[in-house]
């Protein structure tokens, strides 16, 4: 296999997309990930998969000559067929998604000195200006369902960034270096129009990324486009009669500024047949529920006069033993309800994922302590652990990313960005019970764990703590007080 070097030194413009395209990993099936991703596209709503029902909408009969003719059939004319798609792959990767990143990931860095901390500070700041809470949701998400995803670092033209953060900060340092430009974060994927091919050297290192993309005019013309990334330049592409060379620059960066994250299948492949039998047998429910819910009145015999159709006591008179009764729908609804129940319940069993319906809680009875939380949605921490092996390496990346990038952007902060050591660690999201650690900790040293302006801290009802603290002691004096007066008190 050609070396990047090779690839793009070569003079055909087309021969470097060709070798660029060529994938170690089996690139996702876009469209069937994207289709069971879409409720809106599921089997379920596929008229020729699932038919509409023909209805007969006249009885055969005889004209006036005497020829017989047919019975007439349409199709969505009285009951249309029922379609009931699930969005199971949807709340099962969200879950998993609020699970993984829910909470921030944890920072864990000993500063050396007050560059060191400075910095540290720098890409605490850039992260939070760039909202990666929020992107880190969108990074799992896509990368539960879509098997790929790519977070792309770039700058754009801003001193204001850099004046109200460095502000509060240059005393650290004392320089007077302020940048011209921020940090950006753009987020690659396969659902947002995103077609993406990593390259990874004979020792199975990533060394750069490329995009193909469509841009649309404003004249809905519709141009494709192809751009790579490498430890130092950015590569452009557009496609006419043939590809044609477009920009090349320099990103202005130390590494790659890209971090890019893949898996082998999605997070639900091995419960769509689950799935596509659930809705299956939830719309054929529907359509049985429909056709016979209510029913018909049956009489046997011969009926004397016209049937009363007012009053309070109405009647129908029956001779020669018949009978009036109604036909009920016998089915056994119980074994299909079951069923459901059991192909759902399995569903969320098979990924580890937890219910958390209003049913499913109410079935926990009392409210479990913390401990207990921790036992009952163990499988899904050990499915989080699982997840933290590339999420985690993705979000160390882009710290490790961001302290070389600012030391690039700002030589104040360049010698910093050589020692500083960052590490993080995924935190799963989990139900603490804080009133329960207290009461171990307290059992365990039989004295008080915290002190008073802890305890008003951690209860959160004020935010002026101090005058707090002065208003509960004030109260105790009195008190105290109080008993000294009338002991009975």
């Amino acid at each position: 296999m050609k070396s990047l070097d090779e690839i793009l030194a070569l003079p055909n413009e087309a021969d470097k997309i060709y070798y660029l395209k060529q994938r170690r990993t089996k690139a996702p099936d876009v469209k069937t990930l994207y289709d069971d991703w879409n409720p809106d596209r599921h089997d379920v709503m596929d008229t020729e998969k699932r038919p509409e029902a023909v209805v007969k909408v006249k009885e055969e009969g005889v004209d006036r000559n005497g020829r017989t003719l047919p019975a007439e059939y349409a199709k969505d004319k009285i009951n249309p067929t029922n379609r009931i798609p699930l969005p199971l792959e949807q709340d099962i990767v969200n879950i998993h998604t609020a699970w993984t990143v829910g909470n921030d990931p944890a920072v864990e860095c000993e500063p050396n000195d007050d560059q060191e901390k400075g910095l540290l500070q720098l890409v605490n700041s850039v992260c939070r200006k760039n909202k990666m809470c929020y992107n880190n949701k969108r990074i799992v998400r896509s990368w539960l369902s879509e098997q790929e995803v790519a977070e792309y670092w770039y700058t754009v033209e801003d001193t204001s960034f850099w004046t109200k953060v460095l502000g509060k900060i240059k005393s650290l340092v004392g320089g007077k270096i302020t940048p011209k430009f921020k940090l950006r974060c753009a987020i690659w994927s396969p659902f947002r129009g995103d077609k993406l091919y990593p390259f990874f050297d004979d020792k199975g290192d990533y060394v750069a990324l490329s995009r193909e993309y469509t841009v649309t005019d404003p004249d809905g013309t519709e141009t494709t486009h192809f751009m790579t990334v490498t430890k130092d330049k950015v590569y452009n592409w557009k496609m006419g009669a043939t590809w044609e060379a477009g920009k090349i620059f320099k990103h202005g960066f130390s590494k790659n500024p890209t971090i890019y994250s893949y898996r082998e299948e999605s997070l639900c492949h091995n419960i769509k047949p689950i799935r596509v039998r659930l809705e299956q047998l939830m719309s054929n429910f529907a359509d049985c529920i429909d056709r016979h819910f209510f029913p018909y009145l049956i009489l046997e015999g011969d009926i004397k006069g016209t049937p009363q159709k007012s009053g309070k006591n109405r009647v129908i008179k029956i001779t020669n033993g018949g009978k009036v009764y109604y036909l009920n729908w016998d089915q056994a609804s119980d074994a299909v309800r079951l069923e459901m129940e059991t192909l759902w319940t399995k569903a969320y069993q098979l990924t580890n994922t937890p219910q958390l319906s209003l049913e499913a809680l109410k079935g926990l009875g009392s409210v479990p302590s913390g401990k207990a939380f921790q036992f009952l949605f163990m499988g899904t921490n050990l499915a989080v652990d699982n997840h933290a092996e590339v999420i985690g390496e993705h979000i160390q990346r882009r710290y490790n990313f961001l302290a070389s990038a600012i030391g690039s952007l700002n030589a104040d902060y360049y010698q910093a960005s050589q020692t500083i050591d960052i590490e993080t660690k995924i935190q799963p999201f989990s139900i603490d019970d804080i009133a329960e650690k207290i009461r171990n900790a307290s059992d365990a040293c039989g004295k008080p764990i915290a002190s008073l302006r802890t305890g008003v801290m951690m209860a959160g009802l004020v935010s002026d703590v101090d005058d707090e603290i002065q208003k509960i002691e004030e109260e105790q004096a009195t008190a105290a007080l109080n008993n000294l007066v009338d002991p009975t008190v």
